[in-house]
């Protein structure tokens, strides 16, 4: 077993543990907007929290770390600045909180560079992660992220939380069967076009910065909706796509439009609370929780796919030649 997948293996402990150790902990605002930072899985769990504090009616950014240490710093002196980074030593989250001594953090690591340089640090409870892909570390942030953001506005996401964490544990168990049927239906040398509405936009966006990682494939995530606007012509080409589905305000929009894809040609692995049947779609049935709840469970989706994909490349998944797991240098 590669080290990816035993730690995708261990998600279920890592989002019931930062559950259990951030209960009634809040974010504090300073009667500032929120402006949520990180890069790669870091940014799409921000993206993510974003997403649910808008469906709330309330006013947060979320801004690649990068671009905003060298762009847009005038944002900082109107928001409330929280610093999101799994490892808490990546080169732009540490020169980030050096220079705005008031930020949060958001890291899966205590004593690290960001938890002893901020005022307020919130902490994963994921255990080491070794694998250069995250796959623990991102659903426990997105867990984390999901909680601090519902107390922000007085709810509570445990329950739900929880209930996640047991649907990843009981799908565990088919891990060979999904990475089998991935294996035969996506073809690990062609591009491959992730989608989704709302939350399931930053499932596909873990999911192919996930597969670019690992299996090194030729991945694009956006909206449904933007994908209609101009990239729809790609379906002339019979491409392979993944969508994302769970129960929600677009569900039956979203099936209607991924059975159209696929009368034009497109191959379409679906990932929904229920089957969709046609000769070009691959369902698989997984309870979603709630719709922001859902990123977690059905991530582990692109999980199994960068295994079965990365194999068939040749490459173990989680390993590589040219990333570390710390990005030291921009």
């Amino acid at each position: 077993m590669s080290q990816f997948l035993k730690e995708v293996m261990e998600q279920s402990n890592a989002i019931r543990e930062t559950v259990r150790m951030n209960r009634n902990v809040k974010l504090k605002s300073n009667g500032k907007p929120f402006l949520f930072t990180g890069m790669g899985s870091s940014l799409a769990a921000s993206e993510l929290l974003v997403s649910y504090l808008h469906s709330n009616g309330i006013v947060a950014n979320a801004v690649d770390t990068s671009e905003l240490l060298h762009y847009h710093k005038e944002l900082l002196r109107k928001h409330q600045l929280v610093v999101v980074s799994q490892s808490g030593e990546s080169v732009e989250a540490k020169e980030l909180v050096s220079l705005y001594k008031d930020a949060q953090g958001i890291t899966n690591t205590k004593g690290s560079f960001l938890a002893n340089n901020v005022p307020n640090a919130f902490f994963t409870y994921a255990g080491e992660e070794k694998a250069i892909a995250s796959s623990k570390s991102f659903t426990a942030t997105a867990a984390l992220m999901l909680l601090l953001g519902a107390a922000s506005i007085n709810r509570d996401l445990s329950a739900d939380l929880l209930e996640a964490a047991d649907v990843l544990q009981e799908e565990l168990k088919n891990a060979e069967e999904y990475q089998k049927e991935i294996g035969d239906f996506l073809h690990p040398e062609k591009p491959l076009i992730l989608l989704g509405r709302g939350p399931s936009v930053f499932t596909a966006k873990q999911g192919a910065l996930t597969l670019k990682e690992t299996a090194r494939m030729f991945t694009e995530a956006m909206s449904a909706a933007q994908f209609r606007h101009g990239p729809f012509e790609l379906l002339k080409e019979e491409p392979q796509c993944i969508f994302f589905n769970p129960y929600g305000i677009t569900y039956d929009l979203n099936r209607n439009y991924v059975l159209e894809m696929a009368g034009l040609g497109a191959k379409v692995l679906y990932v929904s609370d229920e089957p969709l049947i046609h000769e070009n779609v691959k369902s698989f049935v997984i309870r979603s929780v709630n719709e922001f709840v859902s990123v977690i469970p059905y991530t582990l989706i692109t999980q199994f796919a960068a295994v079965e994909l990365s194999g068939k490349r040749g490459l173990t998944a989680g390993e590589a030649q040219l990333i570390s797991k710390v990005t030291r240098r921009q």
